[in-house]
């Protein structure tokens, strides 16, 4: 019993009377019941991922290209059968399908399916494959290869630019207090104005391990500074300076397990002063609880 036959079985391309002989082999060969179980799995999960896409109508170009091959005779595609066989060293040689079928175009087809499979299997083995996701035990987090700056810059460059880059306006503060004391732990949106910086608002936004937030402030002539801040790991990441053709500065710093960035495109000395209130209102008295 070779495997072109139990691939056969499977695509039910067998007459009855050898299936019934195939279905025979497989009750006295565990092993073989076992291969043809996994190969219509498969089949099952490739159906269950593909086919509601090919029952789609396609597109008119693609109808045209099909009708121009097939009006200039297009050979088929040639590609030889890939067989997900047992991982034995006496593994036995399939019968040439194209052989039994009296053509090639099965063959690609096998190929084409294998190779989809392979790509589905690599993927699926991707995503269930451990990650490290705690700091303890002297393992660097992957993420925290990543600095605060970093993040705020991507953050900033991400927003700013918007028209409205905050989620929720001045007007909502409240509510940007709650959701933020919600998905961080913290929640507080220091008062700028005596440094020139009008609060626009804030939003949530992705942080290196966690949510992190993002408060937005506009200067009388417009330019866009953000307060970024999330919780903070125990091992700080190493500083890194946003890029130099942006023409931002960023001053970081930390408090209560929380790290800070302030970030905008004003002067080291503006921008230095201006984290200086914002730590200050933070930890000012009277905003205990937040």
């Amino acid at each position: 019993m070779d495997e072109s036959e139990l691939h056969a079985l499977v695509d039910g391309e067998l007459s009855a009377q050898r299936r019934r002989e195939v279905e025979d082999h497989l009750l006295a060969h565990k092993e073989d019941a076992a291969l043809v179980e996994n190969w219509r799995r498969q089949n099952a999960a490739l159906r269950a991922a593909f086919e509601p896409v090919a029952q789609e109508t396609p597109p008119l170009s693609l109808r045209n290209a099909a009708a121009r091959n097939a009006a200039a005779l297009t050979p088929p595609i040639e590609s030889g059968a890939i067989h997900w066989g047992r991982p034995s060293s006496s593994f036995r040689p399939a019968r040439r399908f194209d052989e039994a079928k009296g053509g090639r175009d099965r063959r690609a087809l096998i190929a084409a399916a294998a190779l989809l499979l392979f790509t589905m299997l690599a993927g699926a083995a991707l995503f269930l494959a451990p990650k490290v996701v705690s700091g303890r035990g002297g393992v660097r987090p992957p993420a925290l290869s990543q600095s605060y700056v970093e993040r705020a810059d991507i953050a900033y460059a991400t927003f700013a630019g918007d028209l409205r880059p905050a989620e929720f306006d001045a007007a909502r503060k409240t509510e940007l207090l709650a959701a933020l004391l919600a998905r961080i732990g913290f929640a507080y949106a220091p008062d700028l104005s005596s440094v020139g910086l009008r609060f626009m608002g804030g939003r949530l936004t992705p942080g290196l391990l966690r949510p992190a937030a993002l408060l937005f402030y506009e200067t009388a002539a417009g330019e866009r500074v953000a307060l970024y801040f999330e919780r903070a790991e125990a091992e700080p990441a190493a500083l890194t300076a946003p890029k130099p053709e942006q023409g931002l500065t960023a001053v970081e710093w930390r408090g209560a397990g929380v790290a800070f960035v302030l970030i905008g495109p004003l002067s080291p000395d503006k921008m230095q002063t201006s984290a200086e209130r914002a730590a200050y209102e933070i930890v000012a008295p009277g905003v205990s609880g937040q």
